[in-house]
């Protein structure tokens, strides 16, 4: 793969499509054990996790204001900031008005569908990243 084309627009899709398509099979999974509402639970839990990483995606690799190397570290301390609030509101708003959620499989499944959805993104960050940093260093 050519280096740019894991820059920017291109980990940003390539993140939100793992984690996508891990919330969606893990979702799957959940569904056959524990039925409709343990499955909408792990999808939930999941949803939260790449909704987050959507916004931290875009503050980093697509707002336009942020690609200038000045202010990458102040767009880095943004995207966390602001991932880690979207993450814990929509938890909040999640068990507040979802009782069924707030025990049993379905409370353990929103968490494990957000922490495996979580964790989908890291190892696809880390792969993306570290074949372009190494590709990089062949050329040069």
């Amino acid at each position: 793969m050519a280096e740019s084309e894991f820059q920017g627009p291109g980990l940003f899709r390539g993140l939100l499509c793992a984690q996508g398509l891990a919330t969606l099979v893990v979702a799957a999974l959940s569904a056959w054990p524990g039925g409709r509402e343990v499955a909408l639970a792990a999808l939930a839990g999941g949803g939260i996790a790449t909704v987050a990483s959507g916004w931290a995606g875009f503050q980093l690799w697509l707002h336009p204001g942020n690609r200038e190397p000045n202010r990458a570290a102040t767009a880095a301390i943004r995207a966390e900031i602001g991932r880690v609030v979207i993450i814990l509101l929509l938890l909040w708003l999640t068990l507040k008005h979802w009782p069924e959620v707030r025990q049993g499989a379905p409370a353990m499944m929103l968490f494990a569908g957000f922490f495996v959805v979580q964790l989908a993104g890291w190892i696809w960050l880390a792969r993306a990243t570290s074949t372009t940093h190494i590709d990089s260093n062949r050329n040069g």
